[in-house]
């Protein structure tokens, strides 16, 4: 019976698996590497696998997404009055627009036309067919 991992190993392994993931190495690549390397089974390599996909998804999750689209648009603030401050409005505009695409605030609003439970975009589509 093979030897239980210590803590430590684990994390330590779990790492590695980590790195692995990140350079886009394969799950083949990464069984065999731990098969010969710490001899464990392809099922503890999945267990690894799977801590190592939850903590990415932790680490640049919404949270992460709302932190960089902050200090953006911090930067864009900063820029905007340096340029404003040199006169330079062509830029001034570029970074209100782009501030605009960074917020979504250029999406065209979308409106979903129902009648009777049917979706007119199927209906009118139904409708060109027949002609």
């Amino acid at each position: 019976m093979a030897e239980k991992s210590t803590d430590a190993e684990v994390e330590l392994r779990i790492a590695t698996v980590y790195e692995m993931v990140v350079k886009g190495a394969a799950r083949k690549y990464i069984v065999r590497y731990g098969s010969e390397t710490w001899n464990v089974s392809s099922r503890t390599i999945d267990e690894y696998l799977n801590r190592v996909y939850l903590e990415i998804k932790e680490t640049f999750g919404q949270e992460y997404k709302e932190s960089i689209i902050s200090k953006q648009l911090a930067q864009l603030d900063d820029l905007y009055v340096k340029n404003y401050t040199i006169e330079d409005f062509r830029e001034c505009r570029n970074l209100i627009e782009t501030k605009s695409k960074l917020l979504g605030l250029n999406e065209p609003d979308k409106t979903n036309v129902n009648i009777n439970n049917f979706d007119l975009k199927e209906v009118l589509k139904f409708d060109n067919l027949k002609q």
